[in-house]
Order: structure tokens, then C-alpha cells, then sequence
């Protein structure tokens, strides 16, 4: 990923097998091979924003976002909130089949404000969830629960840690051509 500056330089070497604008390393041993033809656009898109997760490109630039970010890792977020908490987890007998991601629509649902996130992290749960009953069966039910990590998080770590899920949300990787579409 070093020689990475965006999603663009990604989406060139799967594709292309280097990036726009250089040519392949002709004294590489062994060549990036190109993907174009092999795969699909939603595939592309796929490998893509598993390349970018996984690696964790894009560290914020703002020192408290990442300050979340590495609270987000000492504090196991992505074990069940996917790479960079972007989802893709599978969470049997929850409501939708999976831990919500922090960038899509589930997470709105979830929490409504700055409180309520705060709620979830030092309690496992906020509190509007707990006074709904069909929340709290739907919620008790599933194999991964949300932690409460009030005794294992500082407030500072929880301040941190929105500050780096407000960075996710406002930074979104590639969709899908299926989502481009509307479909």
C-alpha cells in the first residue's frame, strides 16, 4: 500500500497491474497481474474496498480520529464491526444477519446522537434501545452482543473512538455498481 496515494492507485493495480501514469516494473521478478476482464465491476469495486479495509488505507489526518482509530484496535471494535468498522460481519440471530457497520443507514438507526453512541459503548446498549422491549429481545437474541466497555474504555477513549466513526462515516469507500445503479 506504500505506494498508494488513493482509491484510484488501488483500483489501477488490480486492474492494470500498476498504476495511471507508470508503467510496469520491468526489473520486478514477479508483476502485478492484471485483473481487467477477470473480473466484473461489482467484483472490481469488491477487491477493491477489501484491499483498502484490510489494509487500513486512509488513516485519518486528524490526531483525535486517530487517536479513535487506535482505540477502535486496542479495544477489538473490528473484530465484530468488520475492517475499519465498515460492516461485513455475519451475526446470526440478529435482525438483519449481521453486525452493523458505522458508515450505513443501520448505524443512524442505531444511534441517534452523540449520547446515544456514547450509551452503546459504555453500556453495550443505549438507553432507548433497553426502554424497547422488541429492541431488547431482537438484541438479547443474537450471537455477538455488543460489550459494555464502561470499566475497559476512558471517556477520552470513547470521545476518540466517535471521533473516528464520524471519519468513517464521512469517508465512505467505493460502492458497488449494483448500488450505483439503485439496485
Amino acid at each position: 500500500m506504500m505506494w498508494n496515494r488513493n482509491e484510484d492507485d488501488v483500483e489501477a493495480w488490480i486492474l492494470d497491474g500498476h498504476p495511471q501514469g507508470r508503467a510496469p516494473d520491468a526489473g520486478a521478478l514477479i508483476r502485478m497481474p492484471p485483473y481487467r476482464g477477470r473480473l466484473d465491476e461489482d467484483e472490481a469495486d469488491a477487491v477493491v474496498a477489501y484491499v483498502l479495509a484490510a489494509s487500513l488505507f486512509g488513516v485519518p489526518s486528524d490526531a483525535v480520529a486517530a487517536e479513535g482509530r487506535d482505540a477502535a484496535l486496542r479495544l477489538g471494535c473490528f473484530g465484530c464491526h468488520g475492517p475499519e468498522g465498515r460492516g461485513l460481519v455475519s451475526n446470526p440471530g440478529s435482525l438483519k444477519g449481521y453486525v452493523p457497520g458505522w458508515e450505513g443507514d443501520d448505524f443512524k438507526d442505531l444511534v441517534g446522537s452523540d449520547e446515544e453512541f456514547r450509551q452503546w459503548v459504555r453500556n453495550g446498549i443505549s438507553d432507548r434501545m433497553a426502554a424497547n422491549p422488541v429492541a431488547r429481545r431482537i438484541l438479547g437474541s443474537q450471537a455477538i452482543r455488543m460489550p459494555a466497555f464502561l470499566d475497559h474504555a476512558a471517556a477520552s477513549d470513547i470521545d476518540s473512538l466517535l471521533a473516528y466513526v464520524n471519519w468513517v462515516r464521512k469517508n465512505p469507500r467505493r460502492t458497488t455498481a449494483a448500488q450505483r445503479s439503485g439496485g
